[in-house]
């Protein structure tokens, strides 16, 4: 019973050393598509790559993300014509909208609410994390997450301000609808 047992426990050893290594392949592939798609929207150096990795890998672990997820969020405003500097603010305000939000399920949606907003009310690159800060304060104040202020800022956005709204008017608005109707789609 004894030789079974540390075989056993070997076994068990040995596959889950197998297992780390897997998924750390598996991760190294998804940091290299993720990098792959950054190259395709931007055009700098391999030496600019290498330093936007090395600071993605520090940016990434001080705000509770992947290098991947990172790197496709930097890629996802890097294809509207930012700098790859000011993608990478961007994308550091998205993951941290994905955090703080409630029902965000990745950083995509985060994302795609942060460039609605950015671009409905001529936001500029430097100030999303006022977009944030005005999503998380609502959320935690009202009847709405900052996840469902993102989601309707999708798809309101524009209709709002060309009705004159700025975007803190059109927060008030879509948090006062919400109230009623308790659904950030609708």
């Amino acid at each position: 019973g004894k030789q079974l047992m540390i075989a056993l426990v070997g076994y068990n050893v040995f596959y889950k050393a197998i297992s780390e290594v897997r998924k750390g392949v598996g991760y190294v592939k998804e940091i290299d598509l993720a990098l792959t798609e950054l190259k395709k929207v931007t055009d700098e150096t391999e030496e600019s790559y290498r330093q936007f990795l090395n600071t993605a890998a520090g940016t990434a672990g001080k705000i509770g993300s992947t290098v991947s997820d990172f790197t496709e969020a930097t890629a996802n405003f890097a294809r509207l014509g930012y700098t790859m500097e000011e993608s990478a603010n961007m994308a550091e305000t998205a993951i941290v909208y994905r955090n703080v939000a409630d029902g965000l399920d990745s950083v995509d949606e985060a994302t795609n609410s942060i460039i609605s907003t950015m671009k409905a009310f001529g936001i500029e690159s430097n100030n999303t994390m006022g977009i944030i800060d005005v999503f998380n304060e609502v959320g935690n104040n009202f009847a709405i997450t900052s996840a469902g202020i993102g989601e309707a800022m999708q798809r309101s956005a524009s209709a709002l301000y060309e009705s004159g709204n700025t975007f803190e008017e059109s927060v008030a608005l879509i948090t006062a609808a919400n109230s009623v109707i308790q659904n950030p789609e609708q």
